[in-house]
């Protein structure tokens, strides 16, 4: 599959130097021994740059521009749709002068039940804000928000499930501790029909939209349904302007806002879940078509790779007809890296689940943290793009600021 950034027309523009602002800043960027594609690159600066897509990362050799995004969180991001391996370059960074055509990225549009990120008009995840309730005739204590869902392949098909036949209290993506200890009673996020907690969407607290991401920042709360809020969670959501498949990070903050250590006791699963679409779950009767298929960076299919430990894991299957899935990366800084993870046998869900090797806490004011990359595909899974978005997460690209 030839990768092809949407931008390409843009970044084939050569830049008359002569004509244009001079330069804010300056960097060398280096690509390491490994060829880049599609790569975002989020910068750290010092200066205070004004919020918005009006810049460019320009080559100083060849003239080519990449679009530059500066986030209102002050960091850089541009989008390196190519990189040469064992290449080092110098980039400056210029605002444009000139007037240009309007460049769309990743568009958000909002609703009262949520938030639709799109890219060219084609829907990549919609962000559940609003409470969400079961199918008619189901208890209500399985209502949810703060969960993605639908997820969708770059064709449209919808690859998750939410309130799914036989496992109610599964909800796309979602992330939920399972067995876990709170001030001497057990408290279990995941499974909501224990009636013992829960997790909710409380806030939208943030959106962003330019040439290189849309993104949005969440706060979700995980509740005892005794105690109150144990975990004020963050969600910061980043979609990435790709056309070939889809590209996004979700990164976790959950801190224990209580007076009271939650421990996260010894389990076989619990963490951010991926619940796949209805047409793999064999105990749906009326939408079941398939199986879907597990693959993960060690080499271990299906079942089999249960209670392993996986850098990435790829789900993919039949989805109206046509094959589609999702590989999701943890990053490296995550907790107990690579993960375990849990696959269940029979039923379309794994999870990335640290607690499989043992007991962990959260004790009062401190954040657990955790970063995935979604790698949205059509058909199954690219070897070449998973090994460029292992490169990235192992070995970034290395900016060094000049000035």
């Amino acid at each position: 599959m030839m990768l092809k950034n949407i931008f390409t027309v843009t970044l084939a523009v050569t830049v008359m130097f002569a004509c244009s602002s001079p330069p804010l800043m300056r960097f060398t960027l280096e690509s390491g021994d490994v060829e880049r594609k599609n790569s975002p690159l989020l910068i750290s600066i010092d200066k205070e740059l004004s919020v918005g897509s009006n810049y460019e990362l320009i080559h100083e050799e060849s003239g080519q521009a990449y679009p530059a995004q500066v986030l209102e969180s002050g960091q850089l991001l541009v989008f390196i749709d190519s990189m040469a391996a064992r290449t080092t370059a110098s980039y400056a960074l210029r605002q444009n002068t000139e007037e240009k055509a309007t460049i769309q990225g990743p568009a958000i549009s909002s609703s009262e039940e949520g938030l639709e990120i799109a890219i060219d008009g084609n829907p990549v995840l919609f962000y559940q804000t609003a409470t969400a309730f079961p199918p008619e005739g189901l208890p209500d204590y399985y209502k949810r928000s703060g969960m993605i869902h639908p997820l969708y392949s770059p064709d449209g098909q919808v690859l998750t499930d939410a309130f799914p036949a036989g496992h109610t209290h599964q909800h796309a993506i979602f992330n939920a501790w399972v067995n876990t200890r709170f001030k001497g009673e057990k408290v279990d996020f995941w499974n909501q029909h224990q009636e013992t907690g829960t997790v909710k969407h409380v806030d939208l607290v943030h959106t962003e939209e330019g040439v290189n991401t849309a993104l949005f920042e969440s706060i979700l709360s995980h509740i005892s349904l005794r105690d109150g809020e144990v975990l004020e969670e963050k969600w910061r959501v980043m979609v990435y302007p790709i056309a070939d498949y889809y590209l996004f990070d979700l990164y976790s903050e959950q801190t224990n806002t209580s007076n009271d250590t939650l421990f996260v006791l010894d389990y076989h699963y619990g963490g951010m879940g991926f619940r796949g679409s209805r047409e793999w779950n064999e105990v749906d009767s009326v939408h079941f078509t398939n199986s879907w298929n597990i693959m993960t960076s060690e080499g271990f299919t299906n079942e089999n790779a249960n209670h392993t430990h996986a850098a990435w894991v790829a789900a993919f299957g039949e989805v109206d007809g046509k094959t589609a899935g999702s590989t999701i990366f943890g990053f490296p800084d995550n907790f107990r890296y690579p993960q375990a993870i849990r696959v269940h046998p029979t039923m379309p869900y794994w999870v990335y689940a640290p607690m499989v090797d043992g007991e962990f806490y959260i004790a009062p004011g401190e954040t657990f943290k955790s970063s995935f990359r979604y790698y949205v595909h059509q058909g199954e899974p690219d070897e070449k793009v998973i090994e460029n978005i292992t490169n990235d997460l192992m070995n970034p690209i290395r900016v060094n600021v000049l000035d």
